[in-house]
């Protein structure tokens, strides 16, 4: 599968942050003024959903990841942690990129990792939920994140 880029300003539009949490458009605007400045490349959107039964490829080829959004369901009560690894096909139980999400009081909780220059990854993105830091074990379906990857060409 290869990467799929348009114009940044259609991602922008996808990606909603007009519509998300107080912070969240903050640090949107905030990344898309930058993005500018870097005269804006090209970039994908992936969405991401379904971590409860397998791990998510965004991209099996070398690519820069420049952001990830990422929400917790809002019923959730159990801790899980959000993944990404530098993979094309599986989530490592040791991510790269790894976020602590919790459980009792973090349920519809938001977040918006930026990379402004891009996270080089060389060989692909796969993303995961997972129950521990250092584990592989899948989140069940009401702790899973969902949300989206913004990726560019390596």
């Amino acid at each position: 599968m290869s990467l799929t880029l348009e114009n940044i300003n259609l991602t922008m539009q996808k990606a909603g942050f007009a519509n998300r949490k107080a912070g969240t458009q903050t640090i949107g605007r905030a990344f898309a003024e930058y993005m500018n400045t870097l005269k804006n490349p090209d970039t994908q959107i992936v969405f991401i959903s379904g971590l409860d039964s397998a791990d998510k490829v965004v991209a099996d080829v070398a690519c820069k990841l420049y952001a990830l959004w990422i929400r917790k369901p809002t019923a959730s009560t159990v801790d899980a942690w959000a993944k990404g690894s530098n993979h094309a096909t599986v989530a490592a139980a040791d991510g790269d990129v790894a976020v602590f999400l919790v459980g009792t009081s973090g349920g519809g909780r938001e977040y918006l990792l930026t990379f402004p220059d891009g996270l080089p990854l060389g060989t692909g993105l796969t993303v995961g939920s997972h129950t521990t830091v250092d584990g592989n074990t899948k989140s069940a379906a009401a702790d899973a994140w969902t949300g989206f990857a913004i990726i560019g060409a390596a």
